[in-house]
């Protein structure tokens, strides 16, 4: 008898732990539906940008000297620095610099 009754119980608690979580992600989209919408008017307002925003990555392969400074600073890795080291002149010379703007753009919209 008491084995039926701890399934019963069981059962019950299997139940009602989703039936909770269901109820509470209803209530955040509840919560959602008093908000004003976020749609701008853009000549007439701005669009208030990310602190991360920094416009345009401004690169120069002339005066690169390979040191990978920005590869290093930048928070979401985005230069790409190919390298090599000259035996002949004792420098780093580099070979390709390139950026990844898909995750630019994606990172402007965070």
């Amino acid at each position: 008898m008491f084995p039926m009754v701890t399934g019963f119980m069981n059962y019950g608690h299997q139940t009602v732990r989703p039936a909770r979580y269901i109820g509470q992600g209803f209530m955040i989209t509840l919560s959602h539906t008093n908000c004003l919408p976020v749609t701008i008017q853009y000549p007439y307002e701005k669009l208030i940008t990310s602190e991360h925003f920094h416009e345009r990555i401004h690169f120069e392969f002339d005066k690169c000297i390979a040191c990978e400074v920005c590869a290093r600073v930048c928070p979401i890795d985005l230069p790409v620095v190919d390298r090599k080291f000259e035996m002949d002149i004792r420098k780093e010379r580099l070979l390709n610099y390139s950026i990844i703007y898909e995750f630019v753009y994606f990172w402007q919209l965070c």
